[in-house]
C-alpha cells in the first residue's frame, strides 16, 4: 500500500489504474450486445403502420429471427486453441466479469511491483525519450520485448474474451486495445522519470505486437503457423548481481533472453501439400532468434547475436478434444523449447540444446 501511495504522489503510472478499471467497464459494455432502440410513441408507430402497407410475412424460420446452431455460429477458419470461435457473441456475464476484474487485479499488481523493480528514481515533468539512445540501448533487445509483451498480452486476453462468449471479431480486438492500453500505462509512466522518458520506439513495437496479434486470429490460414516465442536463462550478469538497483530484474535482463520468430514448416506449406507432409514431421519448423551479450552494465555496447535453430510447436501434439489442454499448450507455445540452434553472428557457435 505505501508503494502505491508513493507512487500516486509521484505522478507516475498507478493514475493509469483509474483508466484501466474504467477500460475493463468499457470493455464488459462493448463486449456485449448493443441495447435496444429506444421505443417510439405508441400514435406514431401506428401511423407508419397505416401509411406503409404491411410487408409479406416471413418465414417462422427466417434467418433473421432463428438462432444459430452451434455449427452455424462456428467462425472459420480459426486457430484451434481451445476457445469457442462465434460469429455471434454468447456472453456468459460472470466469466466476463471475472475477466475485468482480473485486468483490474492484475494491472494493481503489476504497477505496484513495477514501483519495485523500476520507478524508485527521481522523477520529472513529462518529457520524451531521446530518439538516438533509446534505439541504440541493448542492441533493440527492449524494443523486442515491447512488442513481445503486447503481443502476448493481446493473444492471450482475445482468448480470455473468447472464454467469455465474446464473437471472434470482437475478442481479438478487444484483446488487441487491452494489451495496447496496459503497456501505454507503462510508456506514459516512463514519461515522468528523469532515466526514461515517453518513447516513441516502445510505442512503436507495441502497436506492432498488438497488429499481429490481430492478423494471427484473423488470418490464421496465412499468418497462424508463424509465431512469436522467447527463450530465457538468467545470465552470468545477473547470477553475479552486477546490475544496477533499478534494473536488478528478470525483465531486464536482457542478456539472458531471447526473442524468436518460429515458423512451422507444416503450417506454412501450401493446403495441397500439406496432405501429404509426414504427420510426425508435422510439430518441427525452424525459428530465427535474436539476442545481447554484455549489455547488462554497458547498456550501449552490447553485442548483437543472431540465431538459426529448429522449433518444436507443441500444440500438434495429440490431447483429444480437452479445451483445457488446448489453451494451455497454445500458452505454453510461446516458449521456445531447448533444442538445437547455430549462432551465426557475431560468430559462429553450434548448440546441442539452445534455450
Amino acid at each position: 500500500m505505501y508503494l502505491a501511495v508513493r507512487l500516486c504522489v509521484q505522478r507516475t503510472a498507478f493514475r493509469y489504474l483509474i483508466i484501466g478499471a474504467v477500460l475493463c467497464g468499457w470493455l464488459c459494455e462493448a463486449a456485449g450486445q448493443a441495447p435496444a432502440p429506444a421505443a417510439e410513441p405508441l400514435d406514431t408507430v401506428q401511423a407508419e403502420q397505416e401509411a406503409v402497407p404491411a410487408p409479406a410475412q416471413r418465414p417462422a424460420d427466417s434467418s433473421r429471427t432463428a438462432l444459430l446452431s452451434p455449427e452455424e455460429n462456428l467462425w472459420t477458419p480459426h486457430l484451434d486453441d481451445g476457445t469457442r470461435w462465434l460469429i455471434k457473441s454468447d456472453i456468459k456475464k460472470p466469466r466476463l466479469y471475472a475477466i475485468a476484474g482480473t485486468f483490474v487485479a492484475g494491472d494493481v499488481i503489476g504497477v505496484i511491483q513495477l514501483t519495485k523493480n523500476w520507478y524508485s528514481t527521481s522523477t520529472t515533468r513529462f518529457h520524451f525519450h531521446e530518439f538516438d539512445r533509446d534505439w541504440r540501448q541493448h542492441e533493440q533487445m527492449d524494443k523486442l520485448g515491447h512488442l513481445f509483451v503486447t503481443h502476448l498480452l493481446s493473444h492471450t486476453t482475445s482468448q480470455a474474451f473468447r472464454w467469455s462468449g465474446v464473437s471472434a471479431v470482437k475478442s481479438i480486438w478487444l484483446g488487441a486495445l487491452t494489451g495496447y492500453v496496459a503497456q501505454l500505462q507503462i510508456e506514459m509512466a516512463d514519461g515522468f522519470f528523469a532515466n526514461w522518458g515517453f518513447s516513441y520506439l516502445d510505442l512503436a513495437a507495441n502497436t506492432v505486437g498488438a497488429g499481429y496479434a490481430v492478423l494471427r486470429q484473423r488470418h490464421p490460414e496465412t499468418f497462424g503457423g508463424v509465431r512469436l516465442k522467447i527463450s530465457y536463462q538468467p545470465s552470468p550478469a545477473r547470477k553475479q548481481g552486477l546490475y544496477p538497483a533499478y534494473s536488478d530484474s528478470i525483465l531486464d535482463d536482457y542478456d539472458g533472453m531471447t526473442f524468436w520468430v518460429a515458423a512451422n514448416v507444416h503450417d506454412v506449406l501450401p493446403a495441397a501439400w500439406q496432405a501429404g507432409y509426414p504427420k510426425w514431421l508435422a510439430p518441427f519448423g525452424v525459428a530465427v532468434g535474436h539476442g545481447v551479450q554484455d549489455s547488462g552494465q554497458r547498456v550501449f555496447h552490447g553485442t548483437r547475436e543472431l540465431y538459426i535453430g529448429l522449433d518444436f510447436d507443441i500444440t500438434k501434439l495429440p490431447t483429444g478434444d480437452s479445451r483445457v489442454l488446448k489453451i494451455t499448450k497454445d500458452i505454453l507455445n510461446f516458449i521456445r523449447l531447448p533444442l538445437p540452434a547455430i549462432r551465426i553472428a557475431p560468430d559462429v557457435e553450434y548448440y546441442g540444446l539452445y534455450f
